[in-house]
């Protein structure tokens, strides 16, 4: 508002002072034409045998041209002489005019002496908040006379009435600005106050924010409001949808696991058991094994007893205590417990760290790096390859840990399954690594991943700074 009023004033202005200055040079033409009339006519009337300066013709011929142009005054200036001459017959008193104007007269006589050293008629503007005086100096061409014929006029800037409306309506558009200014300072204040109040309450997120909301007294805000507490009781409604079906979910997940964990237990104990009844069996019938019999039972006994430790421990619960962890010594770490098992199957285990320091559970994040290194020499065939890199995500501040191979990679069926529980592309295998990589990722506030590659497989852990 500001700025279009002061564009309007300036407008305003400049409209007044356009008018102005075409007045003024109207003016000006009036007073050069008198200037050139004074001088031309003194140039022919004056004799070469009289006197140069003839102060009674001067009088006569300024009276008899400035009569006849309204607000024209003027005279004659000569350079040892000084004023010689004026006139000003149009003046509106009640007497003749005859005292020079002193508030010009310097002017007067600098203009009347540089257009005789210059030898050209001059004009000079004295610009006025009122008026603007007009003046015109021409010098009378005889026999280097020095002498110079001058007119001046006074210019009014515009009626002083009209200035007067001008400067009111200025005033007036002043005024406005002002007064709007402050009633819209206190609307905003005011709507500002309403809209801090909503802010506050929402302050602490949706969950912490009132279960309804009370009206502010705006009408676009209450606008807002209304639908804050609309969309609050459907979001409450679906929370608790949400809940319910959560519940029935976990539920029947956990069915679906114990199923699966009881398949993969009776899996593992059933061929053990199978053998070490028929070796029983065999015993009892010849005396002579039971020795041999007794020694295969005890076997079978340790590896049902590790495959129950092996279930128990991969079915812990993740629990994260984060510290700063130096990448290269503990992934080394990591990675020399797998040396003589890839040597061994001659596969080429190697190494890339991009990565100084981050902040983790060392212990837990080695049980998910573990089983993704472990998954990876399983699947590699002799004279594989398998990586482990450790770098930094530019895009979204996060250590990316991963671990890729040249196998022969995962079935297409498998992989929506891929990180499910107790599935497992080996026959032998209880499915519980990579579910368990994938959990310890989470717990972190990051995710694993899995993608396929031109040669082999890729399995990545993204674990942020901070855990969520």
């Amino acid at each position: 508002m500001l700025l279009v009023s002061g564009a309007l004033a300036y407008l305003i202005r400049d409209v007044y002072q356009l008018g102005s200055e075409a007045q003024a040079q109207k003016s000006l033409e009036q007073v050069s034409q008198a200037c050139d009339a004074l001088q031309a006519e003194y140039t022919n009337s004056i004799k070469p045998e009289g006197e140069v300066v003839d102060a009674q013709l001067m009088h006569a011929l300024l009276n008899l041209i400035l009569d006849k142009l309204p607000g024209i005054e003027g005279g004659f200036w000569h350079e040892t002489q000084g004023f010689v001459a004026y006139a000003f017959p149009t003046h509106a008193g009640s007497e003749e005019k005859k005292d020079m104007p002193s508030t010009e007269r310097n002017r007067i006589e600098t203009l009347a002496h540089k257009s005789i050293v210059e030898g050209a008629a001059l004009r000079d503007l004295i610009a006025g908040s009122r008026e603007t005086v007009v003046l015109t100096g021409c010098p009378v061409d005889y026999s280097k006379t020095h002498l110079v014929a001058w007119t001046m006029m006074r210019s009014p800037m515009a009626d002083s009435k009209a200035y007067d409306n001008v400067n009111r309506g200025l005033g007036l558009l002043f005024a406005f600005v002002i007064i709007s200014g402050i009633w819209l300072s206190l609307g905003f204040f005011g709507w500002s106050k309403r809209f801090n109040l909503i802010e506050r309450e929402l302050a602490g997120g949706p969950d912490n924010a009132p279960r309804k909301m009370a009206a502010t007294g705006d009408v676009e805000l209450d606008r807002v409001v209304a639908a804050f507490n609309q969309f609050r009781a459907q979001l409450d409604a679906e929370r608790a949808r949400t809940i319910e079906l959560g519940t029935l979910l976990e539920r029947s997940e956990r069915f679906t696991a114990l199923g699966r964990m009881a398949a993969a237990v009776a899996h593992e104990v059933r061929n053990p058991i199978a053998a070490m009844q028929l070796k029983a069996e065999n015993a009892l019938a010849r005396p002579e094994d039971q020795r041999t019999a007794l020694e295969f039972i005890l076997r079978e006994i340790g590896r049902l007893d590790e495959t129950v430790k092996e279930l128990l421990k991969k079915t812990e619960p993740v629990s994260i205590h984060s510290r700063q962890v130096h990448i290269a010594d503990w992934l080394m770490e990591r990675v020399d417990a797998f040396t003589e098992r890839s040597a061994a199957a001659e596969i080429d285990l190697r190494t890339r760290i991009d990565i100084a320091s981050w902040s983790f559970d060392p212990r837990s994040l080695g049980r998910a790096l573990d089983n993704l290194i472990a998954n990876a020499l399983q699947h590699t065939p002799r004279g594989g390859v398998v990586t482990v890199t450790a770098s930094k995500n530019a895009f979204n501040a996060a250590m990316v840990l991963q671990v890729c191979d040249t196998g022969p990679g995962v079935a297409a069926d498998m992989e929506p399954r891929l990180f499910e529980p107790f599935v497992s592309g080996r026959p032998d295998g209880i499915g519980l690594g990579l579910a368990l990589a994938r959990e310890i990722a989470v717990a972190h506030g990051g995710e694993a991943r899995y993608f396929r590659q031109s040669s082999g497989t890729c399995f990545e852990l993204e674990i942020p700074w901070h855990v969520s």
